[in-house]
């Protein structure tokens, strides 16, 4: 079974975006299941490598990484709040709604938070 987690919580719930973070990584850890980390809307924000909690974010993101979680942003959303590539910590970018589908399609179980 593969795991799709999409965030759509920004900063402005610093604590709820860390700790699904942190569950992302956990379920990885100990199901060994494929897992894929997918920012959509505000939840973009926690890629942003200029930002008062950025260090936080990018210690997690890298965890994932290491543990084997793909990682990725919604190129809409990135455009939307006005962010640039350069602005943020490595992941790929994409259409986060086709991304989305083709899990979905593929089998994927999708957590939404």
């Amino acid at each position: 079974m593969s795991i799709l987690v999409v965030l759509t919580t920004g900063k402005e719930a610093f604590v709820r975006a860390n700790a699904i973070m942190q569950m992302t990584l956990m379920i990885r850890k100990t199901s060994g299941q494929p897992v894929e980390f997918l920012a959509l809307g505000p939840g973009v924000e926690v890629f942003r490598s200029n930002q008062k909690n950025s260090p936080q974010f990018g210690q997690m993101l890298e965890q994932m990484k290491e543990a084997g979680i793909t990682l990725a942003v919604c190129e809409m959303s990135l455009e939307n709040l006005g962010l640039k590539r350069d602005q943020m910590f490595e992941a790929n970018i994409v259409r986060g709604g086709v991304e989305v589908a083709q899990r979905i399609q593929e089998g994927y179980t999708v957590l939404t938070f």
